[in-house]
């Protein structure tokens, strides 16, 4: 009987003490039940919105490429359409920078030829429309306009992981720049520049020799810079502009006509005239004859 009462109390406490742990257990999910819901909520939340988030940061990297290339594409790139690129995707991967870098070069190639961009060339090599051409000040506005996007891109990539050739791109561009002005001195520190930044570091170091032989030519590129522009030749005197009379016109006249006005025409040699005397000679006087002298007698 006491061997049964013992094994009666200890059943009666194993269940008094399941039933206070069911207790506990059902009292702390009363308690945290709603804010572990709302974490789990907002954990599954997030993560859709991240999801969400970077499929549309990925679709509009890749539509900034698309623009980009669009822009690029041509013979002939506008610089307008490559700044407007730069503007629309400002933040987005490295499109801004490379927008930009285009642009300045399309800028250098337009003074180059001097000419606007988008200007239709012949295939000879002229220029259509004369309003096309590149006046001096076009020249100036031009450059000016190439050094801004240049140095946009140089401020933005200097000292970023990663971004090092468009910042050696954009200094190249600023010493071609300088050196389109004929500004010998600061196209010499833009090349040192390069060359401390670029000297011994791998992928770079090339970028180092470039400049350094560039230093070297700057007095020959400056030379040649000054060299005049068609802009800044004297236009063509009214006579020079009437183009010579080419020598297979069919009806050009032959002979001294082609050298000049002619006289008047000479008149036709006269009967009896020595051959290959000028025509208009007068006739020689026959000499007269006198008669052998006589034979002695």
């Amino acid at each position: 009987m006491e061997e049964q009462r013992k094994n009666i109390q200890i059943r009666e406490r194993a269940g008094l003490e399941e039933a206070r742990l069911n207790q506990d257990f059902i009292d702390f999910v009363t308690k945290w039940s709603t804010p572990l819901l709302l974490l789990i909520a907002l954990g599954v939340g997030g993560n859709y919105l991240y999801q969400q988030y970077t499929r549309k940061q990925n679709e509009r990297l890749a539509a900034a490429f698309e623009q980009l290339a669009a822009a690029a594409a041509v013979a002939n790139p506008s610089p307008d359409s490559l700044r407007q690129v730069a503007l629309d995707f400002e933040g987005v991967g490295s499109v801004a920078e490379l927008a930009r870098l285009k642009a300045g070069d399309a800028y250098m190639r337009a003074v180059m030829r001097g000419v606007k961009p988008g200007s239709e060339i012949s295939p000879e090599g002229a220029v259509k429309n004369i309003s096309d051409e590149l006046t001096p000040e076009d020249r100036e506005t031009f450059l000016k306009m190439a050094e801004d996007q240049y140095r946009a891109v140089a401020d933005a990539t200097k000292g970023a992981a990663s971004k090092e050739l468009m910042y050696v791109g954009a200094l190249f561009g600023l010493a071609a720049v300088a050196e389109s002005r004929g500004n010998a001195a600061d196209a010499k520190q833009i090349y040192e520049q390069i060359r401390s930044v670029t000297v011994n570091v791998p992928g770079l170091n090339d970028f180092s020799v470039i400049a350094a032989k560039r230093i070297d030519d700057l007095p020959k590129v400056i030379a040649m810079g000054k060299l005049p522009s068609k802009a800044t030749l004297p236009k063509p005197l009214k006579e020079d502009e009437v183009p010579a009379m080419p020598l297979n016109v069919p009806d050009a006249p032959a002979g001294p006509a082609l050298m000049g006005p002619s006289g008047p025409p000479a008149p036709a040699p006269e009967a009896g005239a020595p051959a290959g005397a000028p025509a208009g000679a007068p006739k020689p006087v026959d000499a007269p004859v006198t008669a052998p002298p006589s034979a002695p007698k």
